[in-house]
């Protein structure tokens, strides 16, 4: 009996050892070699990048995770790294084992997007298309939606803008969940292109200081969207003035002009405006030069009377008519406002002189097999 309960108790205080034994392996396993458990991945995105926050389970874990060629260490159960965008494995290695986890966030999100023009510029029944150029990550909808403040000044119409009445307008731009304005001016002071045979002559001060700035707002703009300081500025231009401002001016015998005058006084604004911008409102006679001793009869605007002081091509001196351009004179202007400041000089082509209007550029003879090379562009000075 007494060996009996000896042996029970050796049998015991194996089986517990046995037990302490498998604790401590199991402990050891679950420790050191058991292999990592993820408990949680969440994505987060910041500009252009995907940070993905990966939890375990494991309560006790150390070592790094890595994909591609960012690498990060693991802390308090947890590893933040940068991803790609789609299918990818994360290495996971600790001081025992490597591992790897299966990630994918799809991530189809508008990042943010830019609107080719932030103010426009429009006259009435004109359709305009706003470019949009959107920065992503995967595969979002790229639909961009525009909404009018006012449809009473301006409505969309198959995602265009069309220009229904004067005024200043909002328009929200939206693509994905971010929203974006933009300011429409709309403006009856002006129209669309068209040539005209018989255009109203221009009359005097009909226009405000506010309507002739806001038109100087529209040329500007109407450059720019062609191309400062290129051949396509200086044609829109001379085409706002021809085609889509609705007065003709006047020609007006140039009084004098700055450069290379021939005779006359230097004569800043008559019929030699070389300024930015239309001459329409008196408020532009802080622009016109004054010369010493030079006679002037102005300053006036385009369509007021002036007195002419030359005595040629049918203009007598002494007489009033509007004030406007003269042909060099509306050359220049365009160029100058196109981005190309040739100076206020005159056409001819004078021997003794290096600065007229037909010094500027490559001269070539105006033949039969340059008219059909197609090398001439709109913009060309004949």
């Amino acid at each position: 009996m007494k060996e009996m309960g000896c042996m029970k108790k050796v049998l015991f205080w194996v089986f517990i050892s046995l037990v302490s034994i498998g604790i401590l392996l199991g402990a050891g396993f679950f420790l050191f070699l058991y292999p990592v458990y993820v408990k949680d991945i969440t994505y987060e995105v910041r500009e252009d990048a995907i940070t993905a926050h990966i939890t375990f389970y494991n309560f006790y874990i150390e070592g790094e995770c890595s994909v591609l060629d960012a690498v990060s260490p693991i802390q308090d159960r947890q590893c933040v790294i940068e991803v790609p965008n789609g299918n990818n494995e994360v290495k996971i290695k600790t001081n025992f084992i490597e591992s790897g986890i299966r990630i994918d966030p799809k991530v189809n999100e508008v990042l943010d997007f830019e609107v080719s023009e932030s103010e426009v510029y429009m006259t009435i029944n004109e359709h305009k298309k706003i470019n949009v150029s959107v920065e992503r990550l995967g595969n979002p909808d790229l639909k961009s939606t525009f909404t009018s403040g006012d449809e009473n000044i301006l409505r969309i119409e198959n995602d265009e803008l069309v220009g229904v009445s004067s005024g200043v307008v909002p328009v929200t731009v939206k693509v994905g969940n971010i929203e974006k304005s933009i300011t429409v001016t709309v403006s009856d002071l002006y129209h669309l292109p068209v040539l005209e045979t018989k255009k109203t002559y221009m009359q005097c001060g009909i226009h405000s200081p506010e309507q002739n700035e806001l038109l100087d707002k529209v040329l500007e703009y109407k450059i720019n969207r062609a191309g400062y300081q290129t051949r396509a500025g200086v044609v829109a231009a001379l085409r706002f003035l021809t085609l889509e401002f609705p007065y003709q001016l006047n020609y007006f015998f140039e009084n004098g002009r700055i450069n290379n005058n021939t005779g006359g006084g230097k004569v800043d604004g008559e019929g030699r405006y070389y300024h930015k911008g239309l001459y329409l409102s008196s408020y532009k006679f802080n622009e016109i030069q004054t010369f010493p001793g030079e006679k002037r009869w102005g300053p006036t605007t385009w369509g007021c009377p002036l007195y002419n002081w030359q005595d040629e091509a049918g203009f007598k001196p002494g007489v009033k008519y509007p004030n406007g351009l003269d042909c060099s004179g509306f050359i220049t202007w365009g160029l100058l406002n196109g981005g190309f400041d040739v100076g206020d000089t005159g056409a001819g082509d004078n021997p003794e002189r290096n600065d007229d209007l037909s010094d500027l550029g490559e001269h070539l003879p105006i033949t039969r097999a340059l008219l059909e090379s197609g090398t001439l562009k709109a913009g060309d000075i004949i």
